[in-house]
């Protein structure tokens, strides 16, 4: 992947629609200075010089959707609180169509992140993970069922909120396939093995191992083949960490991809960014490994900012022209 075929790709990327399904949060943010020790405890003090709140969770997929130029509508569930109309708020801005169920059951998802110079030294989370109810769960559908004909790739993002349920899943998948619609599927324990036939099955290493029951072996192309066949998914994706990530695809191929961050400060919401990337890029008819490609030097840049981030196009148009620039 170059700079030149990126951008043939990315001027495409305005004009597909992308329907995000999943466990939205919101990211509070608390930022300020820690020079001192409290005397209270053995922690450090924080003098907060600033705050802020971002989509997190299926939002955050939603937000680095719009950050690459597509449009994006996304699907979730959240309280009749202040945090769920921050959430509303901050998506909307970004330029996201919100079609949220408001459950006055359920208190909105949010996490707050302490951060001292940069670096998060604490988070606490308010949160509901049992499944949502059955009217909440039918208001989904009939959202889904609004906002998907048209759509150019689903993603389902699960994040273990009680959002998406084994029948959701089943139900949003064979909608999509019936639609000739692509499917990338972020998955999380609770439901693992309720995602067969997913265009493309992204778990990273620990959920793939704690799901199978087995250590993974993501360069062993056999291995790779039966867990892709096990899962019942066409492609699988299984993302490294600083060691990239590997795709498995019907016929046995395997493909590694990595790229090089040049800076690590936060790896908070690396894996949406995979998800968004290559839903957009399929979207578009980007062959899928190219789609892995960018998605692999878009997480890069992300890894090298603060928080929960999104890269925007000419971002990732910079990193690629600096590997070319390396010889990589």
């Amino acid at each position: 992947m170059d700079r030149a075929r990126f951008t043939e790709i990315a001027a495409r990327f305005p004009g597909c629609r992308i329907v995000v399904l999943g466990d939205v949060m919101l990211d509070r943010y608390v930022s300020g200075e820690a020079d001192r020790v409290s005397p209270e405890a053995p922690v450090p003090v924080v003098r907060v010089r600033d705050e802020w709140d971002a989509a997190g969770g299926a939002g955050n997929v939603a937000a680095n959707v719009i950050a690459l130029g597509a449009r994006c509508e996304v699907i979730g569930v959240v309280g009749e609180d202040q945090a769920g109309r921050a959430l509303t708020a901050v998506l909307t801005t970004a330029g996201a169509g919100c079609r949220f169920v408001r459950d006055s059951d359920r208190a909105t998802t949010v996490k707050t992140r302490l951060l001292a110079r940069g670096q998060q030294i604490a988070r606490v989370d308010r949160e509901e993970t049992a499944p949502v109810s059955t009217g909440t769960r039918e208001a989904l559908v009939a959202s889904l069922t609004e906002a998907i004909p048209g759509a150019h790739a689903l993603v389902l993002a699960d994040y273990d909120k009680g959002v998406l349920s084994p029948s959701l899943i089943r139900h949003s998948l064979v909608t999509a396939s019936a639609l000739g619609i692509p499917t990338v599927v972020d998955p999380k324990a609770r439901n693992f093995l309720s995602c067969c036939g997913a265009t493309v099955f992204k778990p990273n290493r620990a959920e793939i191992e704690a799901a199978l029951g087995e250590q993974a072996c993501p360069r062993d192309v056999h291995w790779m083949e039966a867990a892709r066949v096990r899962i019942g998914c066409e492609h699988l994706l299984l993302t490294l960490g600083a060691d990239g990530m590997a795709l498995a695809s019907p016929g046995g191929g395997l493909e590694g991809v990595h790229a090089r961050a040049r800076a690590v400060f936060d790896v908070s919401g690396a894996g949406d960014t995979v998800a968004a990337v290559v839903a957009v890029a399929l979207a578009v008819g980007a062959p899928l490994v190219e789609a892995v490609r960018v998605a692999a030097h878009t997480a890069a840049v992300g890894v090298g900012k603060v928080g929960v981030a999104t890269v925007a196009p000419a971002e990732i148009a910079e990193a690629l022209a600096g590997e070319v620039g390396r010889g990589r």
